[in-house]
């Protein structure tokens, strides 16, 4: 008669049930964590040798090892470019921020000048509205803008690149000379670029004028408020980064 096995105590369930909650809980500790790879190589070598699996990494530990130790040479080198993009950008970006708030004493929302930063894009955005740069349908600048752009002569080298960006509404241009306003937002982008070289704040070279109608809106508003948001013209400066 074949004898009977006894069945595993009950708690034996519920310890299995733990350390797999357990063995959860670390992988996603460690997930989460930076690994220093070259102390935990000495980890491992260590452990090997004390348990008498040998002496020294094995090949497939080497292995793992050497490609743990290039991504975090390939992390490295993605990351310092980016911390020389934010240690470039972001003094330029605070003395326009506080050149263009100095003096400036507008409750208008519509007459305010936004500064920006796009690290991705490596670039400082200064928004002009069309209520201190131009008169409605017209390219002509407005003397108003003239010694807004002149703030821009200290913070544009020689090295920079800059562009001029047009934007409109998407209402139809009515009357006047232009007939759309594609021609209209590239009138206007060169009206700004014509002023800069003039001023000598740029060089003809650094510099170009695009107009891009309605097709870059910062507002979706059906609104008198929304339209004049999206009539602006953009100066974007691109410093030339450091090699």
């Amino acid at each position: 008669m074949a004898k009977k096995t006894k069945p595993c105590p009950e708690w034996m369930a519920t310890f299995a049930d733990l350390m797999s909650l357990l063995m959860a809980v670390f992988v996603l500790l460690f997930s989460m964590s930076t690994i220093d790879a070259k102390k935990y190589e000495s980890l491992v070598e260590s452990l090997t040798n004390a348990l008498g699996f040998g002496v020294g990494l094995s090949p497939s530990q080497v292995e793992y090892f050497n490609a743990t130790k290039d991504e975090a040479k390939k992390t490295s080198i993605v990351n310092k470019p980016q911390q020389q993009v934010i240690d470039e950008l972001h003094p330029l970006y605070e003395s326009l921020i506080k050149t263009y708030a100095l003096g400036r004493h507008t409750d208008s929302p519509e007459k305010k000048i936004d500064v920006s930063m796009d690290l991705q894009k490596r670039q400082i955005k200064v928004l002009l509205p069309e209520t201190i740069s131009f008169s409605p349908g017209r390219a002509d600048l407005k003397t108003e803008s003239f010694a807004e752009l002149d703030k821009l002569r200290p913070y544009i080298t020689n090295k920079a690149t800059v562009k001029v960006i047009g934007h409109t509404d998407k209402r139809a241009v009515t009357g006047g000379r232009f007939r759309s306003n594609w021609e209209l937002s590239s009138a206007r982008a060169a009206a700004v670029v014509e002023k800069l070289i003039e001023d000598k704040i740029v060089m003809p070279k650094q510099v170009e004028a695009i107009g891009v109608a309605d097709t870059q809106p910062i507002s979706n508003e059906e609104t008198e408020a929304g339209f004049a948001k999206n009539r602006r013209v953009e100066i974007v400066i691109i410093p030339k980064a450091e090699p």
